[in-house]
């Protein structure tokens, strides 16, 4: 016996915790092994001591103190490990990663989270809760529970007793297991992980509404007159042209005056490749600059010149003498004098902002200017952020929570069918052409950024992460709206009804309690189910491999 009263024999934990020898007690206070000995014969122990038996595996008995059931079962090496990792990562790939990655690992926990609570408050067993798979790094035990940090940081788990029908679960513990609970409790404990998302949604919405009234294109009577100054100024374009600097206040353009960028945005684009006058306010003085406004190409009039692509900004045609960058007009004009010529555009990347050039693009159906190009004046705003008040914040945090999940659930036929477009070509051979394969190859690669929109294009965790950095690097609005989307996202892709998605439980679930009648419980054979789920798991799989493959070569763009 230990200082506490135990056997060291009483140590010998099984996976769930619980003595293997004390599970070996029957209600009628004697043990099996007791009963053995009484009962004709000679108990295995005895056996084994006689050498009666084959030899079995031996279990190490340590006589030592019992270990405590709170006690962290790994050493400093785990978390060292992986602060170091973290730190490595933000070193290297910049730190708005390790926040991106930080929040993804959390959002991802918080879901089994959702199912933790959901499992506890039922009554389930819980065994364990870990976030990541894989080598344990660091781990603590309380109560019946495990919890902890595994190294490959590609999601979390909860294990619960008795999840299917191929689950072995002590008899003594079978009422908590969770295929012996009622339909609604398996229900509950099965939607509370995707409930959680849109908790999450829910919560960040209204925080940043509460902070910018402006945000998710919400508007309140405030903000449709809120006063905005310019907060960038491209380079190459006309407001740089007229000599705009952020901080600057427009007040009109040709007489018009302004109330909100968006009204400025609508009444530009339809003025590309006209003078025009420019008011604006600078250090309380009020100024006035004669400019043209840019053009930019529309998806139809980038289709007629190959090697652009929508929203690229024409800046120079080799042999094309302008005043600033040509019109549509007048590189229509040209083209006409010069068919089937190659020529060598300048221009700037729609992708990048920068400045890039096309050798040997082709100029095939010009269309009129009014389709082909929207007026480009090359400035972005900064709003006085304004609360949107607690009852507003409120209110607006479920009716957008509910209409991004409607606009969501609208686009899943387009990423079906739109989703993979051109995903494929870059495996393909490159077009020959009189341009040569580099620019060939440059070409192809522009045509997959300028051919379905990405709103409909299926990305991988690498590309959400990409857009997490990219929005965390403009600001905590920017980084909040990417994590509400994304959390309602993954809400909705884990209630897709196929294993081994949560939606695949609650579908078993749901057809159990349809076949479950004249009090007789109906139990699916999980083992029947394996072959569909590593069908699903495999159809996964590819999807994701092809979707990394592609926000590598192609990386996503939303403008």
């Amino acid at each position: 016996m230990s200082d506490d009263g135990s056997s060291p024999l009483g140590r010998l934990e099984s996976d769930d915790g619980s003595s293997r020898l004390g599970r070996l007690e029957s209600g009628g206070g004697s043990s099996r092994l007791e009963r053995r000995e009484r009962g004709g014969g000679s108990s295995r122990l005895g056996r084994r001591e006689r050498g009666d038996d084959q030899p079995r595996r031996l279990v190490s008995l340590s006589t030592g103190p019992p270990r405590p059931p709170e006690e962290s079962r790994s050493g400093w090496l785990g978390p060292v490990g992986l602060a170091a990792g973290l730190v490595a990562l933000g070193w290297f790939a910049g730190w708005s990663w390790v926040i991106v990655v930080c929040a993804l690992v959390v959002m991802v926990f918080l879901h089994e989270m959702g199912h933790f609570m959901a499992a506890r408050w039922t009554g389930m067993k819980v065994t364990e809760l870990f976030i990541g798979f894989g080598p344990r790094i660091w781990s603590f035990r309380r109560g019946e529970t495990t919890y902890g940090v595994k190294g490959l940081w590609l999601g979390a788990y909860v294990r619960i007793i008795g999840m299917n029908s191929l689950d072995e679960v002590d008899p003594a513990e079978e009422s908590r297991s969770f295929r012996s609970q009622s339909y609604p409790r398996r229900m509950l404990v099965l939607v509370a992980g995707p409930g959680m998302h849109f908790v999450i949604a829910l919560a960040v919405i209204f925080a940043v509404l509460m902070i910018d009234d402006r945000a998710f294109n919400h508007t309140t009577a405030a903000s449709e007159h809120q006063d905005w100054t310019l907060a960038t100024v491209s380079a190459d374009s006309a407001a740089a042209q007229a000599g705009l600097q952020p901080g600057d206040e427009l007040l009109s353009v040709n007489g018009a005056g302004l109330s909100t960028f968006e009204h400025f945005g609508l009444l530009v684009s339809g003025l590309g490749g006209e003078e025009v006058t420019v008011a604006y306010r600078r250090d309380g003085v009020e100024r006035t600059a004669a400019v043209r406004i840019g053009e930019r190409l529309t998806a139809e009039g980038a289709a007629g010149i190959v090697g652009l692509i929508a929203n690229d900004r024409i800046l120079a045609v080799e042999g094309l003498d302008s005043d600033g960058p040509p019109t549509y007009q007048e590189l229509a004009d040209f083209a006409r004098s010069r068919p089937g010529r190659l020529v060598n555009i300048a221009f700037i990347d729609a992708r990048t902002g920068e400045p890039s050039l096309v050798e040997g693009a082709v100029m095939t159906e010009l269309v009129d200017p009014g389709r082909a190009v929207t007026g480009f004046f090359g400035v972005s705003a900064r709003y006085q952020r304004r609360s949107a008040g607690l009852a507003d914040s409120l209110g607006s945090s479920f009716r957008l929570v509910a209409s991004i999940t409607v606009d969501i659930v609208g686009t899943i036929p387009r990423a079906f069918t739109d989703g993979f477009n051109g995903a494929f070509d870059w495996l393909g051979d490159s077009p020959a052409g009189p341009a040569g394969p580099d620019t060939a190859r440059e070409l192809e690669t522009r045509r997959l950024d300028g051919g379905i929109g990405d709103e409909y294009r299926v990305i991988s965790i690498y590309g959400v992460a990409r857009l997490g950095v990219s929005a965390t690097e403009s600001g905590l609005v920017e980084a909040l709206e990417v994590l509400a989307l994304v959390n309602i996202v993954l809400g909705l892709f884990n209630l897709i009804p196929l294993l081994p998605l949560d939606g695949g439980h609650a579908a078993v679930a749901t057809y159990e309690r349809i076949r479950s009648f004249g009090g007789r419980q109906y139990r699916v054979d999980a083992a029947k189910l394996l072959p569909v789920t590593y069908a699903v798991v495999a159809l996964l799989l590819a999807i994701t491999s092809v979707a990394l493959m592609r926000d590598i070569i192609d990386p996503v763009n939303f403008g």
